[in-house]
């Protein structure tokens, strides 16, 4: 018996009984899918039956030793690259987990992680058409936060592009669900940055039509806390703006709540000091 087919029989059994999140499709529709996505793109075996077999330590009672037993070690360490190793941990802890490990990943659990993402997206896309946006009620976090997972995936895997075509093609699947690749648009960011100092009555609507009530709560409970609690970070924070031209007012604690703001605002779109720049140039004169 080959190892895709052990790999099949393994899954089968271990995902007896599991369904397709808030529909009655057998679970194992979702790792078969995967491993055809694999040989369809000439993946070696072990990759393939990793793929088979990728969800088997997140939603299955079989352990890491149980794994290598029967697969080895080389396809168990894939199956653990695609896995989430603290299910406890909070949403964003864990996919953010997982897009900070796909920048060194080797290129076979770069391969087992794309066909996961990009069949999960191919069947977001299929049931959206029959369904319309009520799908993302399903999820414990809704469209905005998956659009932030999934382009950040896709974010992390760029530069490695030419080495498998799959990304490309995932690329392409986030921009049809989620309509572009980029987080949030100029417009939204604008809005967000009104918000430095604190979100007045009148500001609520407006968050509320653009979907960005949660959004705007996260980063402002974050940047009060880096402003209370973290001098060092938003010194280093106003140093920067200042070597590139901003100037604040003196003796004033409006310049380390604003880089408190900005501090949490780039983590959250996972910007770098130069996209932050940019961003907090062009709305400046709203600061």
């Amino acid at each position: 018996m080959s190892i895709i087919e052990k790999a099949i029989n393994f899954a089968a059994k271990a995902h007896d009984g599991q369904t397709r999140k808030s529909t009655d499709i057998p679970y194992i529709s979702h790792p078969f899918a995967v491993g055809m996505i694999l040989q369809q793109s000439k993946c070696s075996d072990e990759v393939i039956a990793a793929g088979i077999l990728h969800d088997i330590l997140e939603d299955t009672s079989v352990t890491t030793e149980e794994l290598s037993k029967h697969f080895g070690d080389i396809v168990t360490k894939l199956v653990e690259a695609a896995s989430e190793p603290d299910k406890s941990l909070p949403w964003k802890e864990r996919k953010q987990h997982t897009i900070n490990a796909l920048k060194s990943a080797i290129i076979e659990e770069i391969q087992v992680i794309t066909a996961d993402k990009l069949h999960n997206l191919k069947s977001i896309r299929a049931d959206i058409e029959l369904q319309g946006e009520v799908v993302w009620d399903r999820f414990n976090r809704g469209k905005r936060d998956q659009h932030w997972y999934y382009s950040n995936i896709v974010k992390a895997l760029t530069h490695r592009k030419k080495e498998f075509k799959l990304i490309g093609k995932l690329e392409k699947e986030v921009i049809a669900v989620f309509g572009s690749t980029k987080l949030i648009s100029i417009k939204e960011i604008s809005i967000l940055f009104s918000c430095a100092y604190g979100i007045h009555d009148l500001m609520w609507k407006t968050l509320e039509d653009h979907g960005l009530t949660k959004l705007v709560q996260d980063i402002s409970k974050e940047a009060d806390r880096i402003y209370r609690n973290d001098y060092d970070a938003t010194s280093l924070k106003l140093e920067d703006l200042s070597r590139r031209g901003i100037e604040f007012q003196k003796n004033s604690d409006g310049p380390f709540i604003l880089a408190g703001f900005c501090i949490a605002f780039q983590k959250n779109m996972d910007w770098t000091d130069d996209e932050l720049f940019q961003h907090f140039k062009r709305n400046q004169k709203d600061l």
